[in-house]
């Protein structure tokens, strides 16, 4: 099986590079009937489809913080968005006074991304003029943008952000036509289905379209603070591909003892088939660990 960053580098390595950054950036059941990842679905409805061919990042930032009250070292690797705008190596753009304790859920890329919660709009505006920023209109919907045609472009409201450092046209990125949201892109949907309940999902697609897994995508659960579990999931190819993962997964397992044990494995058949692996992870154990230190089960689909 093989699946790679996009971008220059590729490999194996590449793919672990990627993940980790952003999750640093970033026991309960496995998804259950009728638990389709609805709440996942709604954030990527924000991001055009074509955002689909990056590392993509959902985190309930509200969620977490709940989690994190009782344990927050433990939560510290996928407790922050993955996103540009809140690099602790950039200026901030957004002003003094904005935390990212504001943000409820959050969707992002390298490029773009869409933010809900309870923002101060009007701070946020003072910030962005003086950065130099200028406000205009675009379809109806008001653009903060630098006139020199740097930095990012955002739409701002008490309730939402949504931003683009695209070249081109940005805010297309967070504004979608309709059907054309990675919400309505078929292998986004099956790992969402896949992945279920989660408060964090980390998406990262192949390089080319003959590779036999079609999207990889690990997400976070949690009953209670001390009762984290982890999904992998594999949209692959076809059934035989899948079920050739499978089996290589459950090796790993077995090998590794006691690292994964208690872990399920599980293939759904079907036009997209997927290979789901529900890792349980120990109250010592911090969520995030597979892309981060215990990556034999990851690796064994990247190699």
């Amino acid at each position: 099986m093989h699946i790679t960053a996009r971008g220059p580098a590729v490999g194996a390595t590449a793919l672990v590079t990627v993940l980790l950054a952003a999750v640093t950036g970033c026991s309960s059941s496995g998804p259950s009937d009728g638990d389709d990842g609805s709440e996942l679905l709604t954030a990527l409805g924000a991001l055009a489809d074509d955002s689909g061919t990056k590392q993509v990042t959902f985190l309930d930032t509200a969620r977490v913080r709940e989690l994190s009250k009782g344990d927050a070292e433990r939560f510290a690797s996928v407790s922050e968005p993955a996103s540009p705008l809140l690099s602790p190596h950039e200026p901030g753009l957004l002003g003094p006074q904005f935390e990212v304790a504001q943000i409820d859920t959050a969707v992002d890329t390298a490029e773009a991304g869409h933010w809900t919660g309870s923002f101060d709009a009007a701070a946020v505006t003072r910030s962005l003029k003086s950065n130099g920023y200028a406000q205009s209109e675009k379809d109806g919907r008001e653009v903060w943008a630098h006139p020199g045609g740097t930095g990012a472009s955002l739409h701002v409201s008490d309730d939402e952000i949504s931003y683009s450092t695209r070249d081109s046209d940005p805010m297309a990125a967070v504004d979608p036509e309709d059907g054309s949201s990675l919400a309505d892109d078929k292998e986004f949907r099956r790992a969402s289905e896949c992945l279920g309940d989660v408060y964090r999902a980390d998406f990262n697609p192949p390089t080319a379209s003959s590779e036999p897994v079609r999207l990889a995508a690990l997400g976070q659960r949690a009953s209670s603070a001390s009762k984290n579990t982890e999904i992998l999931c594999f949209v692959a190819k076809d059934d035989a591909a899948a079920k050739s993962l499978e089996g290589e997964l459950l090796d790993v397992v077995g090998a590794k003892s006691p690292k994964f044990d208690g872990t399920k494995v599980t293939v759904e058949k079907g036009d997209q088939p997927f290979v789901r692996a529900v890792v349980p992870d120990s109250a010592s154990q911090r969520p995030g660990r597979l892309i981060i230190s215990d990556l034999e089960l990851w690796m064994t689909a990247a190699e």
